[in-house]
């Protein structure tokens, strides 16, 4: 999603060369930040290393968040040594800080991944809103109206707990926007 709402400033002046190369990063990323993820963790359940996809217990969690940081990692490094905009780099690096974050915290504690999620592009959308000055009260709106959402049915599905959600927001915005601003 970040991404996808970065290629559509075009207020902010990015350099992407053509349609292909936003296609390629697109796909990329949701190679490296779904698909691969999803795919460990489908094997994982069928060596029975996790009990169901949700994985509610903190301890089935390591793995699944070890490899997605390793993921993360390997398209964030890709990414820095490849001609992209500074704003493609800064979303991937972020995201791989955060997906880092809560691999660590998962060790102690369990931390609502999902609102790190939202708050990380809440983060970032804020950061960029400010930073290049661009009007984005709409997106902003919507963003925080999905993180709502969100934070709601964590806390409907009995997921997490509601410090477990409002420190996992608070750690995606505040962690893109150190890094964006």
């Amino acid at each position: 999603m970040g991404l996808l709402l970065i290629f559509n400033l075009d207020e902010a002046g990015l350099w992407i060369p053509s349609n292909e190369m936003q296609l390629f990063l697109l796909g990329l990323t949701f190679i490296a930040t779904f698909l691969l993820p999803l795919l460990n963790a489908l094997l994982l359940l069928k060596m029975k290393q996790i009990t169901s996809l949700t994985m509610e217990a903190r301890q089935e969690r390591k793995i699944p968040y070890l490899t997605a940081a390793i993921f993360y990692f390997t398209e964030s490094y890709f990414l820095m040594n490849t001609d992209v905009p500074v704003l493609v780099k800064a979303l991937m690096f972020g995201a791989t800080l955060l997906v880092v974050s809560v691999l660590l915290i998962n060790l102690f504690w369990k931390i609502s991944a999902h609102m790190v999620g939202i708050g990380g592009l809440c983060g970032v959308m804020l950061a960029i809103s400010y930073r290049l000055q661009i009007n984005l009260h709409v997106v902003l709106i919507l963003l925080f109206l999905i993180a709502g959402l969100a934070a709601f049915s964590r806390l409907k599905l009995n997921a997490h707990n509601p410090a477990q959600v409002y420190v996992g927001f608070l750690l995606g915005v505040s962690v893109q926007l150190i890094l964006f601003l």
